[in-house]
């Protein structure tokens, strides 16, 4: 129980069905313990698909990326010279580092965008005509480096460089991340692989570092008002969730913010991925003809889905409010809300008022949108988006609602919508 008190959950152990409903923690009604430290306790839920954690390791190092940059961390492993399984999580993303001495021997991660075969594509070791050949032959049951060989496609010795390439960009992707959990467990952890490397970490993090500005420089790249993504002439067989979600957005050309919006992925995911998809000429990023109007069009129906998104929600916000204080007496602190976030920069707030019936007119709020200049979505999102937080805010904390966390949760598909 490693001194901890009597009764409470040692490393290990897996909590029942019934104490997982208890605490809500979903994961297919499976948990269990793979850390402690005083009166915190780390579980592992079913609903993760990566590498195992070594529960029969210390957890001895957690981090937040958004104050601890991975760079940072990955250093003083490096440097301490330490043994041991880095988990890196990120929303549903997951990456795994195994270290020996310090030095990465091996990494793995859970997007397709970091599978072996788009490494290879991109390393110019198959091209995509090979690449769909493998996928189609490949089943879960094996593996598909020893499909590429069986194939003819790649030599053993061509093979064990492409894994070493995917080896190293799983560790160098990781520095495009501003946000995210680390945990460290310490101690020689042999990974689930035959392959076993020793790569360079400290040449890992400096190229990492390069990495990461070439992907900000191609997103900043794609947020160019004139830049447009649409459809290629090929599509794969095998296509990940997100090459699926992109290509679904593509109905017509889009710009980068609109083609985020509508398939759902925030703007760093987005950016990688089309970085394979161009590779593979399933997508062409250009530059439009500043006159095309089929362009201004795809772009202002994004505007427009934008504002009734938000519009909808603060309707249904709202109308509790107005059941018990009136309508007059919201739409007077609403209106104080807006000026004030207008005086802090919104154009889209400047001079609008809610009004005694505590209501916004969704063709007004389009109209404004649709003759604001520089990236409109986000601005939408930013203005009305202020709106949503308070209104959520004042329902939590009114004298007259007891809880607001299931009127609040029957909303929650409306808000999910915004996030598409």
């Amino acid at each position: 129980m490693h001194g901890e008190q009597r009764g409470s959950p040692a490393i290990g152990v897996t909590l029942s069905r019934e104490s997982c409903e208890r605490l809500a923690l979903g994961g297919e009604g499976r948990a269990r313990v793979v850390g402690r430290a005083g009166r915190m306790v780390l579980l592992e839920t079913g609903e993760g698909r990566g590498a195992a954690l070594p529960w029969d390791r210390d957890l001895v190092l957690c981090g937040d990326v958004r104050s601890f940059p991975l760079a940072d961390l990955l250093s003083l492993v490096h440097t301490a010279g330490k043994s041991g399984f880095l988990l890196f999580r990120f929303e549903r993303e997951e990456k795994a580092v195994y270290f020996s001495r310090g030095e990465v021997v091996f990494a793995e991660s859970s997007l397709a965008s970091d599978r072996l075969g788009a490494s290879l594509l991109r390393a110019g070791l198959l091209d995509h005509a090979q690449l769909e050949r493998a996928e189609h032959r490949y089943q879960p049951t094996t593996r598909f480096g020893k499909v590429v060989v069986e194939l003819g496609l790649l030599t053993p010795r061509e093979l064990w460089q492409g894994v070493k390439a995917q080896v190293e960009e799983i560790v160098r992707s990781l520095f495009s991340y501003t946000g995210g959990w680390i945990h460290f467990w310490e101690g020689e952890i042999e990974p689930d692989n035959v392959v076993r490397l020793s790569l360079p970490t400290g040449r890992l993090i400096d190229e990492g570092l390069a990495r990461r500005d070439e992907l900000l420089r191609f997103i900043a790249h794609l947020e160019d008002p004139g830049i447009r993504i649409r459809r290629g002439p090929t599509r794969r067989l095998l296509a990940s969730d997100n090459e699926r979600a992109i290509l679904d957005a593509l109905d017509e050309e889009q710009p980068f913010a609109g083609l985020c919006h509508r398939a759902g992925l925030d703007p760093r995911t987005t950016a990688r991925t089309l970085q394979l998809m161009k590779l593979t000429g399933q997508v062409d990023v250009f530059r439009a003809e500043p006159d095309s109007g089929v362009i201004a069009t795809a772009d202002d129906d994004v505007v427009r889905e934008t504002v009734q998104g938000h519009a909808k929600l603060i309707f249904e916000l709202v109308a509790p409010l107005v059941a018990l204080d009136g309508a007059s007496a919201v739409g007077a602190r609403l209106d104080e809300v807006v000026a004030e976030s207008a005086r802090s920069g919104r154009r889209l707030l400047s001079d609008l008022r809610f009004g005694p019936a505590a209501a916004l007119d969704p063709s007004l709020l389009e109209h404004r949108a649709l003759r604001l200049t520089g990236d409109r979505v986000r601005a939408v999102e930013e203005a009305l988006g202020e709106i949503v937080v308070y209104l959520e805010f004042e329902l939590r904390n009114h004298p007259r609602i007891p809880d607001c966390t299931a009127f609040l949760e029957a909303i929650q598909p409306l808000r999910a919508m915004l996030a598409r």
